[in-house]
C-alpha cells in the first residue's frame, strides 16, 4: 500500500522535471556562504577560478542570500542556476532586484559564468515565507519555531517529519489564483521513521494568503510518479 505522507518544506522560476539527484558540492556552497564582505568573497573565488572567472564573480558580491534553484549535470560539469537580492548597488546590475545565473563546475573549478539578468516583475517569486522555512533545516528548534508562523496544528505534526532533508531546492513553481505551489527536493541527511536516509526526496506545498494550506509527498527523486 502506498503510504501517503503529507511533507512540507521551506524554499522556479524554472518549471522543470525532478533533475538528477546531484547536490550543491562544498565548493558551491563555500562561495554562497562568503557574500559577508568583499575580502572574504574575494579570498575563497581565488581558491576555486582563474582570474577573468574572478572578475566576472565578483559582481555578484552584491546578491545577497543566494539559493540554488535548479541544478544540472552537462557531461563532467555540474551546473547551478542561481537566484538572490540585491540589497546593495553596482555600476553594473540595477539594486533591489532579483538576480539570476549560472555557474558551472568541473574538477572542483568554476569553468563558466552565465548572467541572466533580473528576474522579470510578472515572473512569479519565492515567497519570503517560503525562503525562511527553507532556511530553518539546520535546527529542530528553529525549524519548529517557523513552522508554527506559517502552518496549522495538523500540518505541523507532518511536516516535522522534514527536518532530516537538508538543502532543500525548489524545482518548479505553480499559481492557480490566489494559491502558490512550490514542489522541492532535497536529500536526506539523517534518519526518519517515515523517509529513509541518503535519498533525494520530493515534495510538493501550497500557500494561500501567507498560510500553508497542504503538502504532499511524492517520494524518491526520479521514481515514477
Amino acid at each position: 500500500m502506498k503510504t501517503l505522507l503529507m511533507l512540507f518544506v521551506c524554499l522556479s522560476m524554472f518549471p522543470v522535471g525532478v533533475p538528477g539527484a546531484a547536490e550543491v558540492i562544498p565548493p558551491m556552497k563555500e562561495c554562497m556562504a562568503a557574500h559577508g564582505s568583499q575580502q572574504e568573497y574575494l579570498a575563497v573565488l581565488k581558491k576555486y577560478a582563474d582570474p577573468g572567472i574572478i572578475r566576472q564573480a565578483m559582481g555578484l558580491l552584491v546578491i545577497k542570500n543566494p539559493s540554488v534553484m535548479q541544478t544540472e549535470t552537462r557531461g563532467s560539469s555540474v551546473c547551478y542556476t542561481v537566484e538572490g537580492i540585491l540589497v546593495e548597488t553596482s555600476s553594473e546590475i540595477p539594486s533591489d532586484t532579483t538576480q539570476v545565473y549560472r555557474a558551472c563546475w568541473d574538477n572542483g573549478r568554476i569553468v563558466s559564468l552565465e548572467f541572466f539578468g533580473p528576474k522579470s516583475r510578472s515572473t512569479t517569486e519565492i515567497i519570503p515565507e517560503m525562503r525562511e522555512c527553507m532556511q530553518s533545516h539546520d535546527s529542530r528548534e528553529k525549524y519548529a519555531a517557523v513552522i508554527a508562523k506559517y502552518a496549522d496544528p495538523g500540518l505541523i505534526r507532518r511536516a516535522m517529519a522534514l527536518l532530516v532533508i537538508k538543502e532543500p531546492s525548489v524545482i518548479r513553481v505553480e499559481r492557480v489564483g490566489a494559491v502558490i505551489t512550490y514542489t522541492v527536493q532535497g536529500r536526506t541527511v539523517g534518519t526518519s521513521n517515515e523517509i529513509p536516509a541518503d535519498t533525494v526526496q520530493v515534495y510538493r506545498v501550497a500557500w494561500k494568503g501567507g498560510r500553508i494550506i497542504s503538502l504532499e509527498f511524492l517520494g524518491a527523486a526520479g521514481a515514477g510518479r
